[in-house]
């Protein structure tokens, strides 16, 4: 077997760990703040958000690793939320 050969697997293994590394991130950078909003009311407001923003082709587990973050914050500003990155 040529050296070359054993390495493809070695290096397409490590080539998808990275790509699922990537995608873990969530854009939990951001907070979203708007006084007298019930946890229940930011869910459904946070969940209708990220449909719209969600962008399939896009790679990602879940609908939050999918989305578009701008339009996610953009349309938590719509609803009167104060968007600031995390510190």
């Amino acid at each position: 077997m040529d050296a070359g050969m054993a390495l493809r697997p070695a290096a397409f293994l490590a080539s998808v760990a990275l790509l699922l590394l990537a995608g873990c991130s969530t854009g939990s950078e951001w907070t979203y703040d708007k006084p007298g909003v019930s946890p229940a009311r930011f869910d459904q407001d946070h969940a209708q958000c990220l449909r719209e923003a969600d962008r399939p082709s896009s790679f990602g587990m879940s609908r939050a690793q999918r989305a578009d973050q701008e339009m996610l914050r953009r349309c938590m500003e719509r609803k009167g939320y104060q968007v600031k990155r995390a510190e």
